[in-house]
């Protein structure tokens, strides 16, 4: 469960299906909303983004809560999850297992490909690219009126097949991002603080593999 959650937090993000794809692939109202978040993620140096997670299943009588933290500079990322955190400094992933006191190392590159996630230096710009997009409607989050929008794949292979995500109308900011998975998984991260332009040093996106038990490196 922990290596599906956490891969799913990678992708932290987005993803899609078949619905009024044909119809409208590219919404001109959703395009606009989008291109603001796009613009306001760029100007950041650096991100800091605490965030509330939860993983619902009805069928399967699951609802699991979580909380989690990210450090975010260009490519690289440091991702804190309870029992689990994972390193990248854009070349090479570092994913140490608490309870395992196990640090596995994967190239930064294929890990996402077989994962099917995408990083979470990706995650506030993922739509820019592979995506179709649905304007959906005005719906209150914690308390701010939100832009909801639809994100469909362009193409197949993905473990989900809708996300949805909410823009803040007074910060053209994501504040919460559901992920709609093809096994019945219903994904859901409220970001609940976001802190950008702070100082990150280059050193804290690569885990120190002295401090793991055991080390198993997955690079060709």
């Amino acid at each position: 469960m922990k290596k599906s959650v956490f891969a799913l937090v990678l992708l932290v993000a987005f993803s899609l299906g078949t619905f009024a794809q044909n119809e409208n692939p590219k919404d001109p109202k959703a395009k606009k909303i989008l291109d603001k978040v796009s613009v306001t993620n760029k100007s950041y140096s650096t991100m800091y983004i605490e965030f509330d997670y939860r993983l619902v299943n009805k069928p399967n009588g699951i609802d699991e809560k979580q909380t989690g933290k990210v450090w975010i500079k260009g490519d690289s990322y440091k991702l804190m999850f309870p029992g689990i955190e994972r390193y990248s400094d854009g070349k090479a992933v570092w994913t140490y297992l608490e309870d395992d006191d196990e640090c596995q190392i994967s190239d930064a590159t294929t890990d996402d490909e077989e994962e099917g996630s995408i990083s979470p230096s990706s995650l506030l710009t993922i739509y820019e690219s592979g995506f179709n997009y649905l304007y959906g409607s005005v719906v209150s989050v914690n308390g701010k009126k939100t832009d909801m929008i639809k994100l469909f794949p362009e193409g197949g292979g993905k473990p989900y097949h809708t996300i949805k995500i909410y823009v803040d109308q007074a910060s053209s900011q994501i504040t919460r991002i559901e992920v709609f998975g093809k096994d019945g998984n219903t994904f859901t991260y409220d970001l609940k603080t976001i802190k950008s332009n702070q100082e990150m040093n280059d050193s804290m996106f690569v885990f120190d593999t002295s401090k793991a038990g055991d080390v198993v490196d997955l690079r060709d």
